[in-house]
C-alpha cells in the first residue's frame, strides 16, 4: 500500500542546513500497521508529514497503492492518505463548530456540504450527532481526538497517518482512542503508519516497528520482538530500557 524509496528531507542552506530525514526506504503492506519510534527530533514526524503531503521539501519517491505521488498533489492523491495530529486542542479551529470542521475536508475535495455524512462520521467514532453543533472548547481531549479521527476518515482514505495520537491524552482515555482506531482499521481495512515514542502503544497497535535515530532507521522489530522486549541495535535496546523504567515509575 505504501512504498518509499530514498526519502530525504533537509531544511535551510549552507552552515544552517539541517538534515532531518536521511535517505530512508521502506514499504507497508495493505492492512498493516507500521510503527515508527525514536526520540524527539529524530525525524519521524517530518517523515509522516512528507507522506501526508504537508511537507514539500523532500526528495526521493513515494507510492500509495501503486500510484506514485509527488510533492504537489491533486485532490485524488490527497484522498489516499489522511493524518491525525498529536494535539487534539490545536488541530481544531476554536471558533468553528464541530460540524463545520468535519465538513471542511469534503468542501476542499469538491464535495457538496453533506450534513448526513458529517453526522454519520460522528456516530462512527462514538459521538452523538448533536456534537456537530458544539464548539471544540465544549469537548474533552478524548472527544476532540475522536473528532479529529472522524475528520481524517470522512474522505474514506485507505491510509491513515497517526502522529502521536494519544500522547496528549490522559492515560484513562488513551486506551479508548487506541481501541477506536483499531476498530476502524479492521472495519475499513485501513493501512496505518503510527509515529510514537511510547513503546507500549506501539506494541499494542503495530505489526512491525522501525526504530529511527538521527533521520535514519537503525532497527526493524516484529510484533514478537516487541512483546519479548528484543532489539537488535544498541540504540533500540536503550529505548526499550528507558520505556521499561518509565513504566515502573508510573506504576
Amino acid at each position: 500500500m505504501i512504498r518509499v524509496e530514498n526519502l530525504d528531507v533537509a531544511f535551510g542552506h549552507g552552515q544552517s542546513r539541517h538534515h532531518v530525514v536521511r535517505d530512508v526506504s521502506f514499504a507497508v503492506e495493505w492492512g498493516e500497521t507500521l510503527g515508527i519510534v525514536g526520540e524527539s527530533g529524530c525525524g519521524k514526524s517530518t517523515l509522516l508529514r512528507s507522506l501526508a503531503g504537508l511537507e514539500g521539501g523532500w526528495t526521493g519517491r513515494i507510492w500509495f497503492d501503486g500510484r506514485e505521488v509527488g510533492r504537489l498533489r491533486g485532490r485524488e492523491e490527497l484522498k489516499l492518505a489522511q493524518m491525525v495530529f498529536q494535539d487534539p486542542y490545536g488541530s481544531l479551529h476554536p471558533r468553528h463548530r464541530i460540524g463545520t470542521a468535519l465538513a471542511e475536508p469534503l468542501k476542499a475535495m469538491g464535495h457538496r456540504d453533506d450534513r448526513e455524512r458529517v453526522l454519520r462520521a460522528l456516530r462512527q467514532v462514538g459521538l452523538p450527532a448533536d456534537f456537530a453543533n458544539r464548539f471544540p472548547h465544549e469537548l474533552s481531549g478524548g472527544q476532540r481526538q475522536r473528532v479529529a479521527i472522524a475528520r481524517a476518515l470522512i474522505l474514506s482514505p485507505p491510509i491513515l497517518l497517526l502522529d502521536e495520537p494519544t500522547s496528549a491524552l490522559d492515560v484513562s482515555i488513551q486506551a479508548e482512542v487506541l481501541n477506536l482506531l483499531a476498530d476502524q482499521r479492521d472495519e475499513r481495512s485501513l493501512t496505518f503508519v503510527l509515529v510514537s515514542h511510547d513503546l507500549a502503544v506501539v506494541a499494542h497497535m503495530c505489526d512491525r516497528v522501525l526504530v529511527m535515530k538521527d533521520g535514519t532507521f537503525v532497527d526493524e522489530l516484529t510484533k514478537n520482538d516487541l512483546q519479548r522486549g528484543v532489539a537488535h541495535d544498541a540504540y533500540a535496546r536503550e529505548l526499550f530500557d528507558a520505556s521499561f523504567m518509565q513504566q515502573l515509575q508510573g506504576s
